[in-house]
């Protein structure tokens, strides 16, 4: 049987598939968004480092306070803590002045750079404790002064914001 030549089927070829399209080199819309992805993973990882280094001085100040409380004896401790307050708002606020406040002022900031309502304790009481030889202590004043100063000292050592640093 002969094909008949004007048979529109006998002039058709096999389908060729053309090449895979190769996966290397990516578009330049991957390279673009590779490179953002990698710039957006490379900002949170320094803002996550920056937080981490600022909350160093916390753990440390924590990690103070528990030696003070646990080591000391009660005619010392809340000098100690008063003076780790001191240490720990010079840090925060990275002002040299800070330290230096007397007991009243320096009481007003630690209640303004807190969220709660800490150290509320008569600064005079806690000036006279500070500053007083071991035979002038009270012992009734000074342990309930050691126990509030420590705790609001744990609270804020934990939670206190410095605006413009937290």
């Amino acid at each position: 049987m002969k094909m008949n030549e004007s048979d529109p089927l006998a002039q058709l070829r096999d389908i060729h598939l053309p090449e895979a399209i190769p996966l290397w080199p990516p578009a330049p819309g991957w390279w673009l968004l590779t490179l953002s992805a990698i710039l957006c993973l490379a900002l949170i990882a320094r803002v996550w480092l920056r937080r981490q280094r600022a909350r160093i001085y916390r753990q440390e100040a924590l990690k103070e306070l528990d030696d003070i409380l646990g080591n000391e004896q009660l005619s010392q401790k809340v000098q100690s803590i008063f003076h780790l307050l001191r240490q720990t708002a010079k840090t925060a606020t990275k002002k040299e002045n800070i330290a230096s406040l007397p007991v009243g002022p320096f009481l007003e900031f630690l209640r303004a750079t807190s969220h709660d309502s800490l150290f509320r304790c008569d600064p005079q009481k806690v000036g006279l404790i500070l500053y007083a030889t071991p035979k002038q202590h009270d012992p009734e004043c000074s342990v309930e002064l050691c126990k509030s100063l420590a705790s609001d000292a744990r609270l804020w050592i934990k939670k206190h914001s410095i605006r413009g640093q937290d």
